[in-house]
């Protein structure tokens, strides 16, 4: 499995409109092959103004494939127009453990 997180920096004034557009976004990524999870976690310190746009993927060339996708293209029209007051950084992993919860019988 294959894991990516684009780490947002959204200024305070911001925030609500960042939240916003993703929760209004066009969603394509649920059609790309090897797509798992995404989720958008919001940041819970008072001064953290970083987001964490979370994907899962069931390997490294499914994302890349996504990447270079016309439903990526799909997804993000306009992106390119929205300043939400700071950089973002994309950071990528492999899960090497997890643990799930344990079944009840």
């Amino acid at each position: 499995m294959f894991v990516s997180m684009n780490c947002v920096t959204v200024a305070p004034e911001q925030a609500e409109a960042f939240e916003q557009a993703f929760l209004s976004r066009e969603r394509h990524m649920g059609e790309a092959p090897g797509f798992v999870r995404f989720q958008l976690l919001r940041p819970l310190g008072e001064d953290d103004r970083e987001y964490l746009v979370v994907t899962e993927w069931e390997s490294e060339q499914a994302f890349r494939d996504w990447l270079s996708s016309d439903l990526f293209k799909k997804a993000h029209r306009g992106d390119g127009q929205r300043s939400f007051g700071g950089p973002s950084k994309l950071r990528t992993f492999e899960i090497i453990d997890t643990e799930q919860p344990a079944a009840t019988a």
